[in-house]
């Protein structure tokens, strides 16, 4: 007979998700005893390290990474983690454990009330309805963590693993394409803005990639900032354009900004600050630009201009359309 521990283990082959980081409990034992060969299990002995490794992993090979942690104990102590993956756009799928379905309604103990624990820095959270919903979840968290860059959460109760699993449906799809094409007419007022920058600077984040992010900044020959209190560097350190760190408040970072006409955050925040200090972020005359793949970071951002797209492709298009700036003097 096949179980939905089956049926979950075929959906993180299918998906990659062959690593498993964890530091597990006994609401785990029932889905990690005798682990299949091809299964690898990496050990942390606290949350923290947990979530710290499969962020890593999955920046690293720029795909999801699989966390398990063990109910209330675990997710709460990984919150902290979560919240810096969700920061550094890093997708996880995170398996947590949960009580026995068939009498978690009298909490005994271990019971988790963990829909709501981690607030809001999972990008998506799910308790399946029934245990055969669970490999179903799963597939949708790897998409959701794929689309929102950041961590997905699914819970699952420790006696849903060795439930019956025949004919079900999974609710996600097999596949799911992202085009990230921008046409070089949505582009337009961005190169125009670019095209006629006596000064132009550019801020990285945390969702800029490197490659076509140096490429563009070579192309306009401008310094490259770090965004403040960014926990992954959007821009190589050692490359002769980087600026370093802006500041994170807005008497300084007018003044580190002052000399640019154009500014362009990539996969940052406009701009993310820290004590408060009355004022503008920018001193008048200078235009703020915005490319991010993070939705809620371009509606939040008070930009000129703002694009909800890859920055990958946006920098890659710019590249090719701007010309090639004169070095400054």
């Amino acid at each position: 007979m096949s179980t939905v521990r089956d049926a979950a283990f075929d959906v993180l082959r299918s998906r990659g998700l062959t690593t498993i980081f964890c530091n597990p409990g006994s609401t785990e034992v029932p889905l990690l005893t005798d682990l299949p060969d091809d299964l690898r299990f990496v050990l942390a002995l606290h949350e923290t390290s947990v979530v710290g490794m499969a962020t890593g992993w999955a920046i690293g090979t720029e795909a999801p990474a699989l966390v398990v942690l063990h109910t209330t104990a675990g997710l709460g102590t990984a919150v902290g983690a979560i919240a810096t993956a969700r920061v550094n756009r890093a997708p996880l799928v995170i398996l947590v454990g949960q009580q026995d379905r068939r009498h978690v309604a009298l909490e005994p103990f271990l019971t988790g009330r963990l829909e709501g624990l981690a607030g809001d820095y999972p990008v998506w959270t799910d308790q399946p309805a029934r245990a055969q919903d669970v490999p179903g979840a799963l597939a949708r968290a790897w998409h959701e963590a794929v689309t929102a860059r950041g961590p997905a959460l699914v819970i699952v109760p420790m006696d849903d693993w060795l439930a019956p699993f025949d004919g079900e449906v999974l609710a996600a799809p097999a596949r799911l394409l992202r085009p990230a094409a921008v046409p070089d007419a949505d582009l337009a007022p961005l190169v125009h803005l670019l095209a006629g920058a006596r000064s132009p600077a550019i801020v990285a984040g945390a969702g800029a990639a490197w490659d076509p992010l140096v490429a563009l900044a070579e192309r306009l020959r401008c310094p490259v900032f770090q965004e403040s209190f960014g926990a992954r560097g959007g821009f190589p350190q050692d490359h002769p354009q980087y600026a370093g760190v802006l500041p994170a408040d807005r008497a300084r970072l007018r003044e580190r900004l002052a000399p640019h006409d154009v500014v362009l955050a990539v996969g940052a925040p406009v701009f993310r600050q820290y004590v408060y200090v009355p004022g503008p972020l920018v001193a008048p005359g200078t235009s703020v630009a915005l490319v991010t793949d993070d939705p809620a970071e371009a509606h939040r951002s008070p930009a000129d201009l703002a694009y909800l797209a890859s920055p990958a492709a946006v920098c890659a298009r710019l590249t090719t359309l701007l010309p090639t700036r004169a070095a400054p003097e």
